[in-house]
Protein backbone atom coordinates (compact mmCIF):
# COMPACT_ATOMS: atom_id res chain seq x y z
CA UNK A 1 0.00 0.00 0.00
CA UNK A 2 2.81 2.16 0.85
CA UNK A 3 5.01 1.28 -2.66
CA UNK A 4 4.94 5.09 -3.47
CA UNK A 5 7.10 5.58 -0.93
CA UNK A 6 10.84 6.89 -1.89
CA UNK A 7 13.92 6.63 -0.24
CA UNK A 8 15.89 9.49 0.19
CA UNK A 9 19.27 8.86 2.18
CA UNK A 10 19.53 12.73 2.09
CA UNK A 11 16.92 14.03 4.29
CA UNK A 12 17.64 13.89 7.96
CA UNK A 13 14.58 13.70 10.70
CA UNK A 14 14.58 16.05 13.49
CA UNK A 15 12.84 16.15 16.35
CA UNK A 16 13.40 19.98 17.18
CA UNK A 17 10.73 22.30 15.11
CA UNK A 18 12.28 25.27 15.31
CA UNK A 19 9.58 28.70 15.25
CA UNK A 20 9.58 32.19 14.80
CA UNK A 21 8.04 34.65 16.61
CA UNK A 22 4.95 34.75 14.37
CA UNK A 23 4.03 31.14 15.15
CA UNK A 24 0.24 30.48 16.65
CA UNK A 25 0.50 31.33 20.46
CA UNK A 26 -3.41 29.95 21.60
CA UNK A 27 -5.24 26.93 21.07
CA UNK A 28 -7.83 27.38 19.47
CA UNK A 29 -9.50 26.55 15.98
CA UNK A 30 -8.42 28.53 13.11
CA UNK A 31 -8.75 28.93 9.21
CA UNK A 32 -5.35 28.52 7.16
CA UNK A 33 -3.83 27.82 4.06
CA UNK A 34 -1.85 24.51 3.88
CA UNK A 35 1.72 26.14 2.64
CA UNK A 36 4.16 22.86 2.91
CA UNK A 37 3.47 19.29 3.03
CA UNK A 38 6.48 16.81 2.97
CA UNK A 39 7.50 13.05 3.49
CA UNK A 40 10.12 12.94 5.87
CA UNK A 41 12.12 9.52 6.96
CA UNK A 42 13.77 8.44 10.34
CA UNK A 43 17.56 9.05 10.87
CA UNK A 44 17.34 6.64 13.23
CA UNK A 45 19.72 3.39 12.56
CA UNK A 46 17.31 0.43 11.68
CA UNK A 47 14.10 2.80 11.50
CA UNK A 48 11.75 2.28 8.86
CA UNK A 49 9.07 5.32 10.28
CA UNK A 50 7.89 8.06 7.86
CA UNK A 51 6.43 11.78 8.77
CA UNK A 52 4.35 13.89 6.76
CA UNK A 53 5.49 16.90 7.71
CA UNK A 54 2.21 19.56 7.16
CA UNK A 55 2.95 23.44 7.70
CA UNK A 56 0.05 25.77 7.71
CA UNK A 57 -0.52 29.68 7.78
CA UNK A 58 -3.44 32.55 9.26
CA UNK A 59 -4.47 34.85 7.29
CA UNK A 60 -2.74 36.94 10.16
CA UNK A 61 0.44 35.33 8.76
CA UNK A 62 0.96 32.46 12.27
CA UNK A 63 2.06 29.25 11.40
CA UNK A 64 2.04 26.22 12.71
CA UNK A 65 4.40 23.27 11.61
CA UNK A 66 3.41 19.45 12.91
CA UNK A 67 5.42 15.95 12.69
CA UNK A 68 1.93 12.85 11.70
CA UNK A 69 4.14 9.93 11.97
CA UNK A 70 2.48 7.56 8.88
CA UNK A 71 4.59 5.12 9.12
CA UNK A 72 6.35 3.22 12.22
CA UNK A 73 9.77 2.14 13.48
CA UNK A 74 8.92 -1.19 11.14
CA UNK A 75 7.89 0.64 8.25
CA UNK A 76 3.94 -0.92 9.13
CA UNK A 77 0.80 1.78 8.90
CA UNK A 78 -0.32 0.04 11.96
CA UNK A 79 1.00 -1.07 15.43
CA UNK A 80 -0.23 -3.87 17.55
CA UNK A 81 -2.29 -3.75 21.25
CA UNK A 82 -3.83 -6.09 23.46
CA UNK A 83 -7.30 -5.68 24.24
CA UNK A 84 -8.88 -8.01 26.41
CA UNK A 85 -6.73 -10.63 25.76
CA UNK A 86 -6.55 -10.23 21.96
CA UNK A 87 -4.50 -8.48 19.99
CA UNK A 88 -5.75 -6.14 17.41
CA UNK A 89 -3.85 -3.91 15.11
CA UNK A 90 -4.34 0.21 15.33
CA UNK A 91 -3.89 2.99 12.84
CA UNK A 92 -1.33 5.31 13.91
CA UNK A 93 -2.80 8.21 15.09
CA UNK A 94 -0.98 10.63 12.33
CA UNK A 95 -2.10 8.46 9.34
CA UNK A 96 -5.73 8.80 10.75
CA UNK A 97 -5.25 12.46 10.70
CA UNK A 98 -3.65 12.99 7.36
CA UNK A 99 -5.93 10.69 5.88
CA UNK A 100 -8.74 13.32 6.96
CA UNK A 101 -6.44 16.55 5.46
CA UNK A 102 -6.70 14.55 1.95
CA UNK A 103 -10.52 13.54 2.16
CA UNK A 104 -11.42 17.26 3.19
CA UNK A 105 -8.55 18.87 0.66
CA UNK A 106 -8.53 16.46 -2.26
CA UNK A 107 -10.99 13.90 -1.43
CA UNK A 108 -9.25 11.21 -1.61
CA UNK A 109 -6.53 9.22 1.23
CA UNK A 110 -2.88 9.70 1.13
CA UNK A 111 -2.19 6.64 -0.36
CA UNK A 112 -4.30 7.04 -3.15
CA UNK A 113 -2.28 10.10 -4.37
CA UNK A 114 1.42 9.83 -5.59
CA UNK A 115 4.12 11.75 -4.28
CA UNK A 116 6.01 13.99 -6.09
CA UNK A 117 8.56 16.90 -5.99
CA UNK A 118 7.66 19.45 -3.35
CA UNK A 119 9.75 22.38 -2.04
CA UNK A 120 9.66 23.13 1.83
CA UNK A 121 12.04 25.01 4.38
CA UNK A 122 14.05 23.56 7.19
CA UNK A 123 16.40 24.28 10.14
CA UNK A 124 19.93 24.85 9.53
CA UNK A 125 21.50 24.58 12.79
CA UNK A 126 24.78 25.33 12.09
CA UNK A 127 24.08 28.53 10.21
CA UNK A 128 20.56 29.17 12.31
CA UNK A 129 18.70 30.18 9.60
CA UNK A 130 16.01 28.68 7.59
CA UNK A 131 17.12 27.19 4.23
CA UNK A 132 15.01 26.29 1.09
CA UNK A 133 14.63 22.18 0.01
CA UNK A 134 13.04 20.00 -2.46
CA UNK A 135 11.90 16.17 -1.74
CA UNK A 136 8.87 14.00 -2.19
CA UNK A 137 5.25 15.51 -1.04
CA UNK A 138 2.29 16.70 -1.93
CA UNK A 139 2.20 20.02 -3.68
CA UNK A 140 -1.50 19.22 -4.80
CA UNK A 141 -2.20 19.76 -1.27
CA UNK A 142 -0.12 23.55 -1.22
CA UNK A 143 -2.56 26.66 -0.97
CA UNK A 144 -5.76 24.67 0.05
CA UNK A 145 -8.01 26.11 2.67
CA UNK A 146 -8.44 24.08 6.10
CA UNK A 147 -9.69 24.44 9.08
CA UNK A 148 -7.35 23.39 11.98
CA UNK A 149 -7.50 22.75 15.88
CA UNK A 150 -4.42 23.70 17.39
CA UNK A 151 -3.10 22.44 20.07
CA UNK A 152 -0.63 24.15 22.32
CA UNK A 153 2.34 22.02 23.56
CA UNK A 154 4.14 23.06 26.94
CA UNK A 155 7.92 20.73 27.19
CA UNK A 156 9.37 20.97 30.05
CA UNK A 157 12.52 19.09 30.81
CA UNK A 158 14.06 19.63 33.96
CA UNK A 159 14.20 23.64 34.83
CA UNK A 160 14.03 24.36 30.74
CA UNK A 161 10.63 24.35 29.18
CA UNK A 162 9.66 25.11 25.52
CA UNK A 163 5.66 25.98 24.47
CA UNK A 164 5.43 25.59 20.14
CA UNK A 165 1.71 24.99 18.25
CA UNK A 166 0.45 21.49 17.27
CA UNK A 167 -2.00 20.57 14.98
CA UNK A 168 -4.65 18.10 16.25
CA UNK A 169 -7.62 17.99 14.03
CA UNK A 170 -8.56 19.31 10.60
CA UNK A 171 -11.90 20.05 9.47
CA UNK A 172 -13.85 21.87 7.08
CA UNK A 173 -14.44 26.02 6.83
CA UNK A 174 -16.79 25.49 4.36
CA UNK A 175 -19.05 22.83 7.09
CA UNK A 176 -17.26 23.19 10.28
CA UNK A 177 -17.46 19.23 9.95
CA UNK A 178 -14.24 16.77 10.66
CA UNK A 179 -14.02 14.18 7.83
CA UNK A 180 -16.65 11.59 6.93
CA UNK A 181 -18.53 13.44 10.06
CA UNK A 182 -22.24 13.79 9.22
CA UNK A 183 -23.75 17.14 10.94
CA UNK A 184 -25.83 17.01 13.85
CA UNK A 185 -25.80 19.44 17.62
CA UNK A 186 -22.94 17.51 18.68
CA UNK A 187 -20.51 18.68 16.42
CA UNK A 188 -16.92 17.27 16.88
CA UNK A 189 -15.46 20.72 16.37
CA UNK A 190 -17.52 22.00 19.53
CA UNK A 191 -16.65 19.26 21.54
CA UNK A 192 -12.77 19.77 20.74
CA UNK A 193 -12.99 23.41 21.62
CA UNK A 194 -14.69 22.64 24.46
CA UNK A 195 -12.54 20.46 26.15
CA UNK A 196 -9.41 21.58 24.86
CA UNK A 197 -7.06 22.74 27.59
CA UNK A 198 -4.78 25.87 27.25
CA UNK A 199 -1.64 23.98 27.22
CA UNK A 200 -0.82 19.70 26.74
CA UNK A 201 1.77 19.15 29.02
CA UNK A 202 5.08 16.77 27.86
CA UNK A 203 7.83 16.08 30.74
CA UNK A 204 10.92 14.73 29.43
CA UNK A 205 13.39 13.23 31.76
CA UNK A 206 16.94 15.04 32.01
CA UNK A 207 19.73 12.78 31.01
CA UNK A 208 22.47 13.23 33.55
CA UNK A 209 25.63 12.02 32.12
CA UNK A 210 27.46 9.87 35.05
CA UNK A 211 31.10 11.13 36.15
CA UNK A 212 31.96 7.69 36.93
CA UNK A 213 35.33 6.33 35.58
CA UNK A 214 36.11 9.93 34.19
CA UNK A 215 39.33 11.16 35.07
CA UNK A 216 38.87 14.66 37.10
CA UNK A 217 41.39 17.22 35.74
CA UNK A 218 42.37 20.68 36.71
CA UNK A 219 42.27 23.84 34.87
CA UNK A 220 44.98 23.53 32.86
CA UNK A 221 44.16 19.98 31.61
CA UNK A 222 46.67 18.09 33.84
CA UNK A 223 45.15 15.51 35.84
CA UNK A 224 43.52 16.57 39.59
CA UNK A 225 45.20 14.60 42.35
CA UNK A 226 43.39 11.96 43.36
CA UNK A 227 41.05 12.28 46.48
CA UNK A 228 40.37 9.85 49.45
CA UNK A 229 37.53 7.62 49.60
CA UNK A 230 34.66 9.98 50.55
CA UNK A 231 36.21 12.84 50.67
Amino acid sequence: MAGWIKKDTTVQETKEMEFDNQSITKTDAYEVTVTEAYLKESAAEQSKSVSLVISVETEDKEVAKTYFTIMGRDGNTFYESTYKGKTVKKQHFGLSTVNSLFKIALDKEIFDVEPSDTKYSQWNKEDKEMEEQSGDGFPDLIGKKVGVCVQMVRKIQGKDSSEYPEIAHFFSVESGLFADEEDSNRRKLDRWLNSAKEYKIIEEEVKKSSSFGKKAETKDGEPAPRKKWGK
